[in-house]
């Protein structure tokens, strides 16, 4: 079979490289049936068939022994320190909104007094904490 050389694909490649953002852009503005299609029970089952096919192949486990440490840290701070900025911009308001519940929750929590016994105090104040984030999220789902 015929395919493009590894230089031809990667020039493609860059090229598009500038108008993909706006064709992006269009496709996201044109779809109006996102959240149906995503939320209805062929979806979930299909995404629950695939995750655990992926489980049972170890393919996470495998995708991420292929990846040095050097390697990671190279894509974190190269790409990843640039890009976090402008997504904790956009995600602000939808991030107050989504951790108020758990703001409040541990605001509205009444904790037993320290004392001098350090696993005591785990018992009596973090426990509590976790538990009741715990709870709080599954009735939030």
């Amino acid at each position: 079979m015929k395919i493009k050389s590894q230089a031809e694909i990667s020039k493609k490649w860059g090229d598009a490289i500038g108008r993909v953002p706006a064709a992006y852009k269009a496709g996201v503005a044109a779809t109006t049936d996102w959240q149906e299609k995503a939320a209805s029970d062929d979806a979930e089952t299909l995404w629950k068939t695939k995750i655990d096919e992926a489980a049972a192949r170890k393919a996470r486990q495998k995708a991420v022994s292929a990846v040095s440490n050097e390697d990671w840290r190279s894509a974190a701070v190269n790409k990843g320190s640039a890009r976090i900025g402008a997504g904790m911009t956009a995600a602000q308001g939808k991030r107050a909104q989504k951790h108020e519940p758990y703001r409040a929750a541990i605001e509205g929590m009444t904790l037993a007094p320290k004392t001098a016994d350090p696993a005591q105090n785990v018992t009596n104040r973090v426990i509590p904490i976790a538990v009741g984030l715990s709870e709080l999220k599954k009735s939030l789902a």
